[in-house]
């Protein structure tokens, strides 16, 4: 019961974490498109943006997958187990 219970707050967790990081890159990434309209060549700094926040992306969902799967639904496994 408890891997069960722990499969399910994984994925849980995993979405919430994940959404939320991905939704505050997207907001940074077009404060900085805005910003780099006004420059010399947007067109490059538009592309480096956009490369960037695909790179921050890929290494928010690996950190996401093992900070919800190795520390958060463990301990909130532990948690359940211990409190009923």
């Amino acid at each position: 019961m408890a891997a069960l219970t722990n499969v399910v707050i994984f994925f849980a967790v995993l979405v919430v974490i994940y959404l939320a990081g991905t939704a505050v890159l997207t907001l940074l990434a077009w404060l900085r498109k805005r910003r780099a309209n006004h420059a010399e060549d947007p067109r490059e700094r538009l592309e480096r943006i956009d490369e960037s926040t695909d790179r921050l992306k890929e290494q928010l969902f690996l950190g996401s997958v093992i900070l919800a799967f190795f520390v958060i639904a463990p301990l909130m496994v532990l948690i359940l187990i211990f409190k009923g």
